[in-house]
C-alpha cells in the first residue's frame, strides 16, 4: 500500500475536503480525487459519503483513518531509526528521461549526496516503455517518468507532479507577438526532442488528429541544448515549462499562445509493488518526495 496515498487520505479528513487537502499538499484536486479512488478500490470500501459539496467519513472510513495514522507513525519510526544510523550505504538504479535528469540531478542531487555520501546512484536514460520493462524485470529499482499520468496496480506511485507543456520561441522572435492556431504555428522551423519522448509523442498525436505534421530541422535529446538553440535563432520548439522556466525568467525565451494544443504531462517516481525497499531506496524516495512538493 502506498503510504503517500494514506497521507492524502488523512489530509482530506483533517482539512475537511479535497480542494483544501490539495492546496495543503501542493497537489491538484484531480490528483487528490484520483488517490482517494485508488485507495477505495484497493480496500474495496467507500471511505466518504458525499452530500452536495460536503463529505463525511463512512463507518469503515473512520476505521481506515485510525489504521492509516498507525501505519504512518510506524513508517516514521522506522525511518527515524534508519536515519539515525551512522551511515546508510547502498546502490540505487534509476531509469528516467534526460528532461527529468536535467531537472532533479543538479543541486538537489548534490544535497542528497552530501546527506548520504555512501549511497551510489546509477542513472540510465530510457523511454517510458523501456523503463517499465526494466522495472518488471528488476533491472532497475525506480523509474522517474515524464509522460501521461500512469497508474498500474503493479506499481507504487511514490511521488508525482503535474507539468504543463508549451511552444517556445526566442523573446525577440516576431511569432511571440500574437496568438496562433496549431495549423499556423506548425509551418515554422522547429528543433524538437526525439519522437519517442513523451511530450513529443503527444504533440505528434495532436497534430495527426488535425491532419497536420511538424518536420523539425533538428531532433536532439538534450532539452537544455534545445533552449540554447531557440534563444539564439528563429527556431521554435515544444517543451515542458520546467525546462524553459529559467530562460523565460531571464527574458530570453517566451511561451507561445497556441489554440487547440493543451498538453499536460506528469512527472512520477514509481516503484514495483514487489520491490524490497532497502534503506538507501527509502531515504531516496523520502528525499525526492520533498523535492517534488516544493
Amino acid at each position: 500500500m502506498d503510504t503517500n496515498v494514506l497521507k492524502t487520505f488523512i489530509a482530506v479528513c483533517e482539512y475537511s475536503g479535497f480542494s483544501a487537502a490539495a492546496k495543503e499538499l501542493g497537489y491538484t484536486q484531480s490528483t487528490v480525487s484520483s488517490q482517494i479512488k485508488q485507495l477505495e478500490k484497493e480496500l474495496d470500501v467507500r471511505l466518504f459519503d458525499r452530500y452536495y459539496h460536503k463529505i463525511n467519513l463512512t463507518e469503515k472510513g473512520v476505521l481506515v483513518l485510525q489504521q492509516a495514522r498507525n501505519i504512518l507513525k510506524a513508517q516514521a519510526k522506522m525511518l527515524d531509526s534508519l536515519n539515525s544510523a551512522e551511515s546508510i550505504e547502498g546502490e540505487i538504479r534509476l531509469s528516467m528521461s534526460s528532461s527529468v535528469c536535467s531537472r532533479y540531478f543538479k543541486n538537489d542531487f548534490l544535497r542528497f549526496h552530501h546527506q548520504y555520501p555512501e549511497i551510489k546512484v546509477e542513472i540510465t536514460e530510457n523511454g517510458t516503455e523501456q523503463m517499465f520493462d526494466k522495472l518488471r524485470k528488476n533491472e532497475t529499482d525506480l523509474v522517474f517518468t515524464l509522460d501521461r499520468h500512469i497508474y498500474d496496480s503493479d506499481f507504487i506511485i511514490c511521488a508525482e507532479q503535474e507539468e504543463q507543456v508549451h511552444f517556445i520561441a526566442a523573446a525577440d522572435n516576431s511569432v511571440t507577438d500574437c496568438s496562433w492556431k496549431l495549423s499556423e504555428i506548425s509551418q515554422n522551423e522547429f528543433v524538437l526532442t526525439e519522437q519517442a519522448m513523451s511530450y513529443r509523442k503527444i504533440l505528434n498525436e495532436t497534430l495527426a488528429s488535425q491532419s497536420l505534421e511538424i518536420r523539425p530541422v533538428l531532433e536532439i535529446g538534450n532539452p537544455l541544448q534545445i533552449c540554447e538553440l531557440v534563444k539564439n535563432s528563429s527556431l521554435l520548439s515544444f517543451l515542458p515549462d520546467f525546462i524553459s522556466e529559467k530562460y523565460v525568467k531571464d527574458g530570453q525565451i517566451k511561451r507561445l499562445d497556441v489554440a487547440g494544443c493543451p498538453v499536460t504531462v506528469w512527472t512520477q517516481l514509481l516503484l514495483h509493488k514487489n520491490k524490497w525497499r532497502s534503506p538507501a531506496i527509502n531515504v531516496f524516495i523520502e528525499f525526492y518526495k520533498e523535492v517534488m512538493q516544493r
